[in-house]
């Protein structure tokens, strides 16, 4: 039987929608998508700051490292609901790991980071640049003299 507002072909257009989406319409989503945040790298004469957007990663998740001239930020975004929750277009959840090269212009003992509103800021610090200096030259009025030898025929002995 059929009414009025019954539309078999949008519902299927509906489920086909949900089913290429969440896995099966209004079921469980059939892949869990990793978690990957993206960073913004600024730089300029006094520091490298890295930004990058980690909403629901707690301090604890964060791990950051600098070894041999390599920064690596590594984290963990946790799903906190019960397994038997069913989840439609969820978030991505997982671990993630990203690594960056600095310039040998950095500083490696000022590094700072902070956690802010889901927001990681890390700040590297370039060292000064060597400013340019001119060097005086000196004039002399002479050849360079040789250290004169005492002469053999003084007689002092």
């Amino acid at each position: 039987m059929t009414t009025a507002f019954s539309f078999p072909m949008l519902d299927r257009l509906f489920d086909d929608v949900m089913t290429g989406v969440a896995g099966t319409a209004l079921g469980g989503a059939s892949s869990i998508r990793s978690f990957a945040p993206a960073f913004d790298v600024r730089a300029n004469d006094e520091e490298i700051v890295f930004t990058a957007d980690v909403p629901g990663v707690k301090e604890q998740d964060l791990e950051i490292t600098l070894d041999d001239g390599v920064l690596t930020v590594k984290g963990q975004r946790r799903y906190e609901g019960n397994g038997k929750d069913k989840v439609w277009l969820g978030r991505s959840y997982g671990s993630f790991s990203r690594s960056f090269t600095l310039p040998e212009t950095v500083d490696p003992e000022r590094l700072t980071a902070d956690l802010a509103d889901g927001v990681l800021t890390i700040r590297v610090a370039q060292q000064p640049k060597a400013k340019p200096r001119k060097i005086t030259i000196s004039l002399r009025n002479s050849a360079p003299q040789l250290p004169q030898e005492q002469s053999a025929g003084n007689g002092d002995k």
